[in-house]
């Protein structure tokens, strides 16, 4: 068993993931990329539904793996016999176990957090759900677009008080894959003092409305009735890229010397004797307005040399990158966000490298994704399989063996 180093802290533990889609995908691989080894056990006809999602080739989808890179996968029925024996034993030696399915759905297989922690007291299990495990909606399905929807993202979103919009992105399912990643961290860090794990409940819903809040809730902070608050515009009004002549440009100017560059730059020259512009309190109160006039430049300026300016009064800016360029860009590659490798199903794949540094240092995460079932016969080996039994498995299709 491999060792925890500072660069790979999670070395030596071991990950069962059991789930389609994003969540726990991502925070399973999250966790690979620090050092854990993660088994992701699928079904054996189409495995994870994101294997056939999106541009793909060779029968892999290129959000799979950018879900999934480093793990092995056992493509096993969870309702067979051998599907149940192979969990079971899987997790008695497993440190923590990911899953997605609704909830019930787990104990109704015979995978539920009681029995499996009691088989093993060390256990972490974590258990993602849409909605929770309580109210109206709990057994209801969720996927990244329903929650932005019920969590406000999409009244965020839209830029009149009755539209709305998402964002296009899954950034819900992101955001709970990294809150589980955290939740899982910490509960081995309480393990190393208690020496028992603990069952984890994550819904996705909880965890949007957690990360949203700061900024996009100020205004929903205080009472409604509080006469002492002193309303602002939401951080949401100062979100306005600005267009130029070759390109676009993305600024947050916050100080009175950053607008003092940015108003004649945009031709506004005037605006800087305007109480409404010209002091840190008037554009707060009148951002709709200011707002505006960056969407009117009044000079046809390009990129380069509005960044000349910008940078020499330092307000933080920066050139809106285009996907297909994005590799390109000097900052990125300094700091060495992206890598290119060759796989041995898809061929060249460009992915970003785990954003942590530990010590200071890079790390890659330069591996495969695994096929669908590629890894079943070595780990129902290790699991005490014999060879006929497993060939006997696959030839039924209980087991998927590539």
């Amino acid at each position: 068993m491999s060792q925890a180093t500072a660069q790979q802290p999670l070395a030596g533990l071991k990950v069962i993931e059991l789930s389609t889609m994003i969540t726990c995908s991502l925070a399973a691989m999250t966790l690979r990329g620090q050092g854990a080894s993660v088994v992701k056990v699928e079904p054996p006809g189409m495995g994870d539904a994101m294997r056939k999602i999106g541009t793909q080739k060779a029968g892999m989808s290129t959000l799979f793996n950018n879900c999934n890179r480093g793990k092995r996968s056992l493509a096993i029925d969870l309702k067979s016999p051998a599907g149940q024996e192979a969990v079971t034993q899987l997790a008695q030696d497993a440190d923590v176990i990911l899953h997605n399915y609704r909830p019930g759905v787990m104990n109704r297989l015979g995978f539920g957090s009681d029995r499996l922690r009691q088989l093993n007291p060390k256990l972490v299990y974590i258990a993602v759900s849409g909605f929770g495990t309580t109210g109206p909606m709990a057994a209801k399905p969720a996927y990244d677009h329903v929650i932005q929807g019920l969590s406000g993202l999409t009244d965020l979103q839209g830029e009149a008080a009755d539209e709305y919009a998402y964002v296009r992105s899954l950034i819900c399912d992101k955001v709970t894959a990294y809150t589980v990643a955290q939740a899982a961290t910490a509960a081995l860090l309480a393990r190393a003092s208690t020496g028992v794990g603990q069952h984890i409940d994550v819904s996705m819903l909880h965890a949007c409305i957690a990360f949203l809040w700061p900024d996009m809730m100020m205004n929903q902070t205080l009472d409604a009735d509080d006469s002492e608050a002193v309303v602002m515009p939401p951080m949401a009004d100062y979100y306005q890229v600005l267009k130029l002549k070759d390109g676009a440009l993305t600024i947050a100017a916050l100080h009175d010397h950053h607008w003092e560059a940015l108003f004649p730059m945009l031709g506004h020259a005037e605006l800087l004797d305007d109480p409404a512009f010209n002091s840190m309190a008037g554009r707060a109160v009148n951002m709709d307005k200011v707002m505006r006039v960056l969407k009117d430049p009044k000079i046809d300026i390009g990129v380069h040399e509005a960044m000349a300016i910008l940078e020499a009064a330092d307000v933080p800016c920066a050139i809106c990158e285009r996907r297909d360029t994005l590799s390109a860009n000097d900052q990125i590659n300094a700091i060495g966000a992206i890598e290119s490798y060759v796989t041995k199903t898809m061929g060249k794949i460009t992915v970003p490298t785990p954003p942590i540094l530990f010590e200071g240092k890079a790390t890659s995460l330069a591996a495969d994704s695994p096929a669908l079932g590629q890894h079943s016969v070595e780990i129902l080996q290790e699991l005490g399989f014999e060879q006929a039994r497993i060939e006997a498995l696959c030839a039924q299709g209980s087991v998927a063996c590539n």
